[in-house]
């Protein structure tokens, strides 16, 4: 099988790109990260796991040239929410009719965007529990038990996606199939909701988000809030299970930082619209308060506005 991944050499697609490419598939990295994708091709795609230890996998090859990928039957989406629309136009020329793209992105609102340009019927959309971490170009830090959950929206799973789920598992990426997958996501949405502002605001790794009453209480309340929201949904989130889980992840990716710290101390735009703000915009169609999750939006703007030049 032929897979591309899109975002290719951030921290998620060399994660997944490299598991693959050790399995024997076909694999290239889609990014425009030129001293990445220069890197990747002559050191090749380096992962660090969470006892130190670090693997060069070789027998894949990154480009920034869509013509120089070749039609790719299967296409991993990893960029972020606002380079969605960017990257689904560049990646065109290889992009097929028989293409099925999987989008594993954090945030809501990714599978609107890609439908614009794939056939509903060739999108798979999930989540993915791996924290991971840019080290150097081409170096990435993987932490905690890698799993990810995928389907097809207002589907039941067919015979491709658990062909997909079956290779991911064979990869090491423990990967289940779900007939409401929008559930997930919105689980998924919880965790990072709860966990990536406070993160980003206070500079603290995953683990370190346990260690203080003060930042479990915060994340408590950003969770109740997500939980009240759900419902408005048609999504059931029990709030001592979601919790329970959310720190699990925690305590499973010591020394991780989460996507949205390392955005803020390479003075990226964060994805907070699409989660947080995601909340806070359902909330308010709801008539549902909203109020911790407004003030992680605005105080991640703020710290956005100490960095980003607006034109």
């Amino acid at each position: 099988m032929t897979i591309t991944v899109i975002g290719g050499t951030g921290a998620m697609g060399l994660i997944f790109g490299s598991r693959l490419a050790k399995q024997g598939y076909s694999v290239v990295l889609f990014d425009v990260n030129k001293e990445s994708v220069s890197a990747v091709n002559s050191r090749g795609a380096k992962i660090t796991n969470h006892m130190g230890e670090m693997e060069t996998i070789t027998n894949l090859r990154a480009t920034g040239d869509p013509y120089e990928v070749g039609d790719s039957e299967l296409v991993f989406l990893f960029t972020k929410c606002y380079w969605t629309d960017g990257a689904l136009a560049l990646a065109e020329p290889f992009i097929g009719k028989n293409s099925t793209v999987v989008s594993l992105q954090n945030g809501w609102g990714n599978y609107d965007q890609i439908r614009e340009y794939i056939d509903p019927q060739r999108i798979l959309v999930g989540v993915n529990y791996i924290s991971g971490t840019t080290l150097a170009p081409g170096h990435a830090k993987q932490a905690g038990q890698p799993s990810a959950v995928l389907g097809k929206v207002g589907a039941t799973a067919n015979d491709f996606s658990r062909e997909v789920a079956a290779l991911l598992t064979h990869s090491g990426i423990h990967t289940e199939v779900s007939d409401k997958i929008l559930d997930q996501i919105f689980a998924k949405l919880a965790l990072n909701a709860a966990t990536l502002a406070p993160s980003a605001l206070l500079h603290l790794e995953a683990h370190q988000l346990l260690e203080q009453d003060m930042t479990v209480q915060l994340m408590d309340s950003i969770l109740e809030e997500v939980v009240a929201v759900a419902k408005t949904q048609g999504v059931i989130l029990d709030y001592a299970e979601t919790r329970n889980r959310i720190h699990d992840v925690l305590r499973n990716a010591v020394g991780a930082k989460s996507s949205m710290l390392q955005d803020v101390e390479a003075k990226r735009q964060t994805e907070i619209d699409v989660i947080n703000g995601a909340i806070v915009r359902m909330g308010a169609l709801a008539g549902i308060p909203t109020l911790i999750n407004e003030q992680m939006v605005s105080l991640i703007k703020a710290k956005e506005k100490t960095y980003l030049i607006t034109i």
